[in-house]
């Protein structure tokens, strides 16, 4: 069954290098047509050295004034700052689990304290909810619990907690704007609650009668959202291809199987289509801008792999019949996605995300148990199975080799 995406997406990181021998795009193509290989056709631009070896900007986020500038590694750094974040509520109809690993220091490992979640609405959960961070809830609807509910870190909920839980417990702080309405509620800290409040049957460190601030945990309003469609109009004018020789339209009209493979800089594709497969091979510090539609029937696979990181702009829709494949499970920090529509992203069975995904007027859709490697940042979340993310704190760190010059 066709997945339709409307994405407009970002995929970055902040290692790799490469010199003026490396930079060649490749494109393989299986169709009845021909591409061919193309080479550097007039030499890079005076920045392609620092570029390449993670000095200075990789993605320029502004206008032209040098002032306004700024490096995609610290732009991730403030976006991905949950393992989940959503401009509405959540609603689970099963189980959900988050925790947290690094990359860098090793193979995934289940359990790892982290992964924070954050929703500007209510929760309503069905089932098990387990948080390995901090959870915030901004809407005044609170929490309704299910089976189980338990917090690795602090708690703030902007409305009541409710529901028939069998055990309820928040290893940190808890903050509650509303009634605690709960058979059992366990707190390692502090429990604040504003006076005039119901408080059912508690077991905290201290309880606190004082008021609760409201909270909004995600950047929803537009005058905080990135403008992913500025940086794609930018780049479109503003880019390496002609470098290294990309024809813009190396990825249209895909039949069987169509490879391209980038160096080090920023490119842009008008649109990748066809009844075909693509495959995006990445190996060293790369951003690609696609201004238009992606549609494909073949399926689509993004591979990043170290010390490649890329960012990769989406501007149209997006339609993908087969498998999607997007990053690596062992380094997700390595692919950060924005995205500028407002059409559902809908994940099939047998895809794999691993990276950080910005979509803030989108909502999510997976379809059966679905596991994330990286971090979501979107409207709203549909899941019909247990869901679990797994989110990379490396990407916490990926503005570190980012320079002010």
């Amino acid at each position: 069954m066709n997945r339709r995406w409307t994405l407009a997406v970002l995929l970055a990181a902040s290692l790799g290098s490469c010199t003026r021998g490396d930079l060649v795009a490749t494109v393989q193509s299986r169709d009845a047509g021909q591409v061919g290989s193309s080479t550097d056709a007039g030499g890079p631009p005076d920045d392609w050295e620092a570029y390449c070896a993670g000095r200075g900007p990789p993605v320029v986020v502004g206008g032209a004034d040098i002032d306004s500038q700024v490096c995609s590694g610290r732009l991730a750094e403030r976006t991905f700052r949950h393992a989940l974040c959503t401009c509405e509520g959540l609603a689970l109809g099963a189980s959900f689990e988050t925790d947290a690993f690094r990359g860098t220091a090793g193979t995934y490992q289940p359990g790892g304290a982290g992964g924070d979640v954050g929703m500007n609405g209510a929760l309503s959960a069905n089932d098990a909810v387990s948080v390995g961070g901090a959870l915030s809830i901004g809407g005044a609807g609170g929490a309704r619990l299910g089976q189980t509910f338990h917090v690795g870190g602090a708690l703030h909920c902007g409305g009541p907690l409710t529901g028939s839980p069998v055990s309820a417990t928040v290893v940190g702080d808890a903050r509650v704007l509303g009634d605690v309405a709960l058979p059992t509620f366990s707190v390692g800290g502090v429990l604040s609650v504003p006076a005039g409040h119901l408080l059912g049957p508690v077991d905290a460190a201290e309880v606190r009668r004082e008021p609760v601030d409201p909270v909004i945990p995600c950047a929803c309003d537009a005058a905080s959202q990135v403008d992913v469609s500025g940086l794609i109009a930018r780049h479109v004018l503003d880019n390496d291809n002609a470098a290294i020789g990309l024809d813009a339209t190396a990825m249209e009209d895909i039949e069987g199987e169509r490879a391209l493979e980038l160096p080090c800089g920023r490119f842009h594709l008008t649109r990748i289509t066809g009844t075909g497969r693509a495959t995006l091979t990445i190996r060293a510090r790369t951003a690609l801008f696609v201004e238009d539609i992606i549609d494909l029937g073949g399926g689509l696979s993004v591979d990043v792999q170290a010390p490649g990181a890329l960012d990769l702009f989406l501007g149209g829709s997006v339609a993908v019949a087969g498998p999607l494949t997007l990053g690596s499970t062992a380094t997700p920090s390595r692919v950060r996605v924005y995205v500028a529509g407002s059409n559902v992203l809908a994940l099939s069975a047998g895809s794999t995300l691993a990276g950080n995904l910005y979509a803030p007027r989108a909502a999510l859709s997976l379809s059966g148990g679905a596991e994330v490697f990286g971090s979501v940042f979107v409207r709203s979340v549909e899941a019909s199975g247990p869901l679990r993310l797994h989110y990379d704190a490396d990407i916490r760190d990926a503005g570190a080799e980012c320079t002010d010059d």
